[in-house]
């Protein structure tokens, strides 16, 4: 690359040489400087993300707290409709069923507590006839 018959050539290859080793050097202190650097940067960075994290999740939680608030009430809202609607609704049919004569579930639940109470007595009223029977069997016997 460099000849004797031109000068220039022969003097840029040193002066090129030298600025390459600069941007080595140049390189090489960056990188050891990221090194020493680095660390102290990653420190400064984690304390500002925890005073974001905390700001944040302070919004968060007041937003949060808001829309429990609204979500309860909402939910009230829709409950007392829902009352509102069904207490005419099962009013209107309970008085359709009795005039068809169909029982409601009380008069359903109250028979069937009378029915098993007599089959209870029933069922004691037929052991002491049973025993009396075969008392009566034995003295004859």
């Amino acid at each position: 690359m460099a000849t004797k018959k031109n000068g220039k050539r022969t003097a840029a290859l040193p002066m090129l040489k030298e600025s390459a080793h600069d941007i080595w050097l140049a390189g090489l202190g960056a990188f050891a400087l990221a090194g020493e650097e680095g660390g102290r940067l990653f420190k400064s960075l984690v304390k500002k993300g925890e005073g974001l994290e905390k700001v944040n999740k302070g919004r968060i939680n007041t937003r949060v707290n808001k829309l429990v608030g609204r979500v309860e009430g909402l939910r009230g809202d829709a409950r007392s409709a829902v009352a509102a609607v069904r207490t005419p609704i099962e009013a209107g049919m309970t008085n359709a069923m009795h005039r068809l004569g169909v029982p409601t579930r009380k008069e359903i639940a109250t028979l069937t507590k009378r029915v098993e109470e007599l089959t209870r007595v029933v069922a004691k009223s037929r052991g002491k006839t049973a025993k009396r029977r075969t008392r009566a069997h034995a003295t004859v016997a």
